[in-house]
């Protein structure tokens, strides 16, 4: 044990950040199905894991409001002013919103035909082991339609704002933002307020990732201890549902879309933009990949640096399709774990929630888990210690998962880009077909 402890730290040194991270869940593995949890007797080990992790969760969630608002602020004045938008401004938002759709609904149905939270027994809970738990029908409190649509907009959003209620808040940013792109100049003050403290946030982001290490090392010793290596073995069918549904986004949804509206091959374009890809998978970032997804998408892929320059900083922002598939079934995925019933009014409530949810949230590693909780909480039914407990189970296989939804935040934005750049007569399609005139990028 000793030797293969020194051999994979070594391995670790100047490696990037997710190898860290992939060794951390290794570890973690490890040693907690070496020391397995005994609810009879807790070692002061499995108390301070639990609790490191537990932090890190709370690292993450504090950063959701200033990360979310801030970034929604940024995102819509990126747009330009509100009175100059015109034709392609409205093209770009009909597009983020029919990808979004598309998304939210593909999710739905894997989820719900897939099923992944029937694999684990009834009943799991993380802190205590397997416990049978099965909610009675006035311990489940869903949010009608009804109820959804009308919390949508805030009575106060200060007083949502302090309930941490986030849906009513990213609706009122949305609508503010909207109207400090109206009001040009006179809201540039306020505007370079909220990118301070977006840059500020983001530098606490930097920070919080490096306590990932140790974080997602707790959630993992903590998962397998209490649960035996087989979580790993019932996560598959989560797994293979959220991969499923982006594989199904880049091969089927985006080729069509590129083909019925613009006449596009997908392969060209993928081609192009290979780099930003390999990039967004690495990093697991679209922001950190944006520079480089622009030079694709303009040195290869033909579309204008008008559109280019238009869309994609936009599109890191406010459109994260990868996102959107992700948090549907992983809500779907604890709603079948917990027992809570998936009626069409508790489906529908998550594909508008992980919309709006995803629209808030920041091109950087683990965003889907920081906004998870605007879904959890919205639809209603889980108790406060199940939520923790559901993103815990989460954090241990979210690595992998976080590196494919963000090549698919990223693919989705370079769709999008030249979608609209053909509409307006700005893509070279000579340049997006022939790659032997390609500069290059990386």
């Amino acid at each position: 044990m000793r030797n293969l402890l020194m051999v994979l730290v070594a391995l670790g040194l100047g490696t990037k950040r997710h190898w860290h991270i992939f060794i951390a869940i290794f570890l973690g593995v490890v040693l907690g199905a070496w020391f397995p949890y005994n609810p009879e007797s807790p070692t002061f080990m499995h108390h301070a894991f639990e609790v490191v992790g537990q932090m890190f969760i709370r690292l993450i969630a504090m950063l959701a409001i200033p990360l979310i608002i801030s970034s929604l602020l940024i995102g819509i004045n990126s747009l330009g002013d509100g009175r100059q938008l015109g034709k392609m401004g409205v093209k770009t938002v009909m597009y983020f919103g029919l990808t979004m759709i598309i998304s939210a609904t593909v999710a739905a149905l894997i989820g719900f035909y897939v099923d992944p939270g029937a694999r684990i027994p009834e009943g799991f809970d993380l802190a205590s082991g397997f416990v049978p738990f099965k909610p009675t029908a006035e311990a489940v409190h869903i949010t009608s339609i009804r109820d959804l649509l009308l919390n949508l907009i805030p009575q106060n959003p200060f007083e949502s704002l302090a309930r941490r209620d986030l849906v009513p808040v990213i609706i009122f940013t949305l609508m503010f933002g909207t109207a400090t792109a109206f009001i040009g100049d006179t809201a540039r003050p306020f505007v370079a307020f909220f990118e301070a403290v977006f840059a500020a946030t983001m530098r606490i982001v930097d920070w919080v990732m490096i306590f990932a290490v140790p974080g997602v090392f707790a959630l993992t010793f903590t998962a397998i201890s209490h649960s035996g290596v087989g979580i790993f073995y019932k996560m598959m069918p989560f797994m293979g549902a959220v991969l499923l549904a982006l594989l199904i986004q880049i091969l089927i949804v985006y080729p069509l879309l590129l083909y019925v509206l613009a006449r596009v091959n997908f392969m060209n374009l993928y081609r192009a933009i290979s780099e930003a890809i390999l990039v967004a998978f690495g990093t697991a970032s679209s922001s950190a990949t944006l520079p480089v997804t622009l030079a694709c998408i303009e040195r290869r892929g033909g579309v204008s640096n008008r559109i280019a320059s238009f869309v994609l900083p936009a599109g890191v922002s406010m459109n994260m399709n990868g996102t959107t598939m992700f948090e549907v079934i992983a809500v779907m995925f604890l709603a079948q774990l917990y027992g809570i019933p998936l009626t069409l009014t508790v489906i529908i409530s998550i594909v508008i929630l992980a919309i709006i949810a995803s629209i808030g949230a920041a091109g950087v590693p683990a965003a889907g888990m920081i906004t998870m909780s605007i879904i959890l909480n919205g639809i209603g039914g889980f108790r406060p210690e199940q939520v923790l407990e559901g993103l815990s189970l989460l954090w241990a296989v979210d690595r992998i998962l976080d590196m494919c939804r963000t090549t698919v935040n990223v693919i989705d934005d370079c769709v999008v880009a030249t979608l609209i750049a053909s509409s307006e007569g700005e893509l070279n399609r000579e340049l997006l077909k022939s790659g032997d005139s390609w500069e290059d990028v990386v």
